[in-house]
């Protein structure tokens, strides 16, 4: 697997777990809005790390 991969699968199974939490929760605690929030930072990060990758790539190339 190749190590550009890692953020993009990331994103997938985090997006994954955020629809099964929010189509399984049973009541709106505090726990849930923490699952979901550290789930999408995770995929902000994880957009970030991808589009500093691309910048690094296409600076090396110039």
């Amino acid at each position: 697997m190749k190590k550009e991969n890692i953020p993009l699968i990331i994103i997938i199974v985090s997006f994954i777990l955020s629809v099964a939490n929010i189509v399984t929760y049973e009541k709106n605690d505090s726990g849930f809005w923490s699952r979901i929030t550290s789930s999408v930072l995770l995929i902000i990060a994880m957009f970030i790390i991808i589009r500093e990758r691309k910048k690094q790539k296409k600076n090396k190339t110039e």
